[in-house]
């Protein structure tokens, strides 16, 4: 079980935005629309030990694919984990403010900043920017509070889930996540079924791709694992490589 390292962050996090009236606020909120519409697949479910996160490995621009190997599951403390999609460049940046923020918390206060507290400071940067970030995140994680999952929106909606899932693909693997969860399921359960969840998307949506990347955050660490698309995570033999 690692433990995790924690990743590098900038030191400087001003963010400058001009205001910006409600014609431009639309214009945004139709831009972000359209780039949830078209790009990933990101989830996330609750277990009775931990929570499970999962996101495909595809980048595109429009109907090109950018990237093969994109890192849409980010760690943000090790108990803490953001799934993105929309803008990669804004969930880059605020990627690195809520690392930051954290690490200065958690330094300064000397105990870890909460699940809940770190998806409610994401919140309340995003809706005072209101459409200036153009993304959809999935933050979870394990802390005093026990497993948590937010699903979080653009304008700053956050919304605690036992499943979820963002992106083009989203519907296909929400239908997977109806049928599996339950209250009594492992991580160890979770993790198949979330990359199970992932490979029903990238079936059937052109837009995911290229792998599945799935964590499982514990009260005693996390645990990452790379699942190929060739085999049926539910399987009982489908081969993983663990990181």
């Amino acid at each position: 079980m690692n433990q995790g390292e924690f990743p590098p962050y900038r030191s400087q996090l001003d963010i400058n935005v001009e205001i910006i009236d409600e014609a431009q606020l639309e214009k945004r909120k139709l831009e972000i629309e359209k780039k949830l519409k078209t790009g990933t697949t990101t989830l996330g479910l609750t277990c009775k030990d931990g929570v499970v996160m999962a996101a495909d490995k595809r980048a595109t621009m429009g109907l090109f694919i950018a990237n093969k190997s994109a890192e849409k599951l980010n760690m943000i403390q090790p108990y803490a984990w953001m799934t993105i999609a929309g803008g990669v460049a804004d969930a880059q940046y605020l990627i690195e403010v809520l690392r930051a923020e954290s690490n200065i918390f958690n330094y300064v206060s000397e105990k870890p900043m909460g699940v809940k507290a770190i998806a409610t400071y994401l919140s309340r940067i995003l809706n005072y920017y209101k459409g200036y970030f153009q993304v959809g995140l999935i933050l979870g994680g394990y802390g005093a509070e026990g497993p948590a999952l937010f699903q979080i929106g653009a304008y700053g909606s956050i919304m605690p889930e036992n499943i979820t899932a963002i992106g083009s693909g989203s519907p296909y693997a929400i239908g997977v996540l109806e049928a599996q969860w339950n209250e009594n399921l492992t991580v160890e359960q979770g993790l198949n079924i979330a990359a199970a969840a992932v490979r029903s998307s990238i079936i059937r949506d052109v837009f995911s791709g290229n792998g599945i990347d799935v964590v499982a955050i514990k009260k005693d660490g996390y645990i990452k694992k790379f699942y190929s698309i060739e085999t049926d995570p539910l399987a009982p033999t489908a081969p993983t490589t663990q990181k």
